[in-house]
């Protein structure tokens, strides 16, 4: 205890509110906040003229599209965070040009085939069964390549410090345009407007938000190495990708596989509820997400400068600022549980046992830190593999196990006993690798 006192008492903790680091992570905490108020309204508009099935339409067909967008992905986005910034301090722009169109042209081939691929099997083998849940999905395919570039290119933005402005297009002007346009055809088209047209007006949404992003992309990043011929480490670039790959597609998959299980054993309308008190649990680490933007790179260049003493003092200090933020919702969610979910709609009030769990498991979550990205971005991606492939297996057992009896009660437990395993695992591993106390309670 005297060293957290010690940590976020006097002068130092003076100099550190007003540094880079904290106003970065200021500036992307609002852009998460705004994104949040936006997903919000667009949860409650949809769940509110539409109903729970139609939500649980429009979470399943993106939860697919999202989790193989990332897949996609082959790790290749992250390698940009960790890899770029090297290139810079070097002086590599010939690697960095080479680095530029050999990821663009691999992610595109493969977003394109699993695109074909997804849609095939879902049009052959007629899954999901539930009709409606299978043409949601048909419908928000086509956008699977377009988030899939989106993750790499704004990627890139950040690889080059841009940490708020990689986060504009996708987490601002891509929900707020939504919702304008779900507005627009409510005024115009009420008695039409359906489901199957929202998804539609996201995947617009998404195409517009990937070409401003695109913009900034060739103004701030690519400009900076026109014309340099470029050069190749495609064994490399590829190896080290997929660890990275192994790490962040494991991570997404945990995040959705429950939803995706309950979807093919139960109905729309529990799948939409499941999806609301997920959405709802997962506000409390939204200040985690923002953390991570700004840490990931922060948290690369100290440990390879061995300054092991501030990174410390970074990692505890950001957490606590964290907790600042989060700790509302937490209370409220844990004791108020039945008021949030029926702002959404009467029946989605029956999920007030999923938000308590939830929740419950997010604050374990929030309570051991960024341990994802203390292990990769210290060089210790094997021992994130190697535990994030037990935890997945485990959580794929249980959810197989508990949903078909128990719906979405059973996915709640699944995925808490997910949350409580893995961030308590990782935080063991952060400091028998590094030496770091990565959790809120420094013990040492």
């Amino acid at each position: 205890m005297d060293s957290i006192l010690k940590s976020l008492s006097t002068k130092s903790l003076r100099e550190w509110l007003s540094s880079r680091h904290v106003r970065e992570l200021l500036v992307v905490f609002s852009i998460q906040a705004c994104s949040l108020i936006a997903s919000l309204l667009i949860s409650l508009t949809i769940t509110n003229l539409l109903g729970a099935a139609a939500y649980g339409i429009f979470s399943y067909g993106f939860s697919w599209v999202n989790l193989l967008a990332v897949f996609s992905c082959m790790g290749f986005e992250q390698l940009a965070v960790k890899e770029l910034p090297a290139y810079r301090v070097q002086g590599r722009s010939e690697l960095m040009r080479g680095y530029f169109l050999y990821a663009t042209r691999r992610i595109l081939l493969i977003s394109f085939v699993v695109s074909v691929v997804l849609f095939a099997v879902s049009y052959f083998f007629k899954q999901p069964a539930d009709d409606l849940l299978r043409q949601g999905l048909w419908l928000a395919i086509p956008a699977l390549p377009v988030i899939a570039m989106i993750n790499l290119r704004f990627s890139w933005l950040r690889s080059f410090q841009f940490n708020s402005l990689s986060q504009f297009p996708d987490k601002l002007l891509r929900p707020f345009l939504l919702l304008l346009l779900i507005g627009v055809c409510y005024f115009f088209f009420r008695e039409e407007l359906s489901v199957s047209m929202v998804i539609v007006l996201s995947v617009v949404s998404i195409i517009i938000a990937f070409v401003t992003g695109n913009y900034f992309v060739q103004r701030k990043v690519l400009l900076t190495v026109s014309g340099v011929a470029p050069l190749f480490e495609k064994v490399r670039w590829s190896k080290l990708a997929l660890s990275l790959f192994m790490v962040n597609g494991i991570y997404f998959y945990l995040t959705q596989v429950q939803l995706l299980i309950l979807g093919s054993f139960r109905d729309a309308a529990e799948t939409g509820v499941f999806a609301i008190a997920t959405r709802l649990s997962d506000l409390e680490g939204y200040m985690l997400f923002a953390l991570n933007v700004v840490l990931a790179p922060l948290i690369s260049k100290l440990y390879a400068e061995k300054k092991i003493a501030e990174l410390q003092l970074v990692i505890t200090r950001s957490l606590w600022f964290g907790l600042l933020f989060s700790l509302p919702l937490i209370i409220c969610f844990l004791f108020f549980p039945g008021f949030f979910l029926r702002l959404f709609g009467a029946e989605f009030g029956g999920g007030s046992f999923v938000l308590v769990l939830l929740t419950l498991s997010q604050v374990v979550n929030f309570a051991t830190g960024s341990v994802g990205y203390m292990l990769t971005m210290t060089g210790h991606q094997k021992i994130a593999v190697q535990l994030l492939v037990i935890c997945a297996v485990l959580t794929t057992g249980l959810s197989f196990l508990l949903i078909p009896t128990f719906g979405k009660e059973g996915a709640a437990i699944a995925a808490a006993v997910n949350n409580v395993v893995l961030n308590v695992a990782m935080s063991i591993a952060v400091f028998r690798k590094t030496g770091i106390n990565s959790t809120l309670l420094r013990i040492r």
